[in-house]
């Protein structure tokens, strides 16, 4: 048998295989490597049951003709989804790899909640453990993110943040778990975040629970 005719058989048995049928209510069914198993990996803030269950459309269908579309415009309709990884293991299971943005901090506007990425984007709030103890941000300000980058770069702890004030003349008052307030100026407020710890860990200062920086070149302590 010559090596066409044997390439036209294989190519005719794969077709063949491969066909699909319309039955029960016109959901397609592969009946080559069809999806019976779905796993969804690394879901913190996601409900990984509810993107399951949306992912329902898969079993049956050929893992070899993966709808990658379709499974795509599925799971970016989730908020909290950056980036995703399909794998394919053959012959029944297709794995899917989630990879989340993550909140920096919870920010209130009137009656509403959003959690805050550090790109600044805005996520719709969810009730759940895994950001339960993030820091609050009370008012209006629209570029946290910026602000959020500057304290990191330097040497002010942000995870013993509560909440952060924001005041419509352009400033900060931050406060801490242990209800201590630091109330920052309008401006050159870097070289307060970069010495404030230390001024936090002294223990003449201990009694103190605000700390005003407001007036340049003061510290009213009360």
């Amino acid at each position: 048998m010559s090596r066409l005719i044997k390439s036209l058989l294989l190519i005719t048995l794969f077709i063949t295989l491969t066909t699909f049928n319309s039955n029960n209510q016109n959901q397609v069914k592969g009946i080559f490597f069809g999806i019976k198993n779905i796993i969804i990996e690394d879901t913190y803030s996601i409900d990984a049951l509810k993107l399951k269950a949306d992912l329902e459309f898969l079993r049956g269908t050929s893992l070899f003709f993966l709808n990658e579309k379709k499974i795509i415009d599925v799971i970016s309709k989730y908020d909290f989804v950056s980036n995703m990884f399909l794998r394919k293991s053959y012959p029944n299971t297709v794995k899917i790899i989630i990879s989340e943005k993550k909140p920096i901090a919870v920010q209130v506007i009137g009656n509403d909640k959003f959690f805050i990425t550090i790109k600044g984007e805005k996520l719709n709030y969810i009730n759940t453990e895994a950001y339960k103890d993030l820091p609050i941000i009370f008012g209006n300000q629209k570029n946290f993110s910026s602000f959020y980058n500057e304290i990191n770069e330097s040497n002010f702890t942000t995870s013993q943040v509560k909440a952060f004030y924001y005041f419509d003349i352009g400033r900060w008052d931050i406060v801490l778990k242990n209800d201590k307030t630091i109330k920052l100026p309008k401006k050159n407020y870097m070289k307060i975040l970069k010495k404030i710890d230390s001024i936090l860990l002294d223990s003449s200062f201990s009694k103190y629970k605000i700390f005003d920086y407001r007036i340049e070149g003061q510290l009213i302590l009360q």
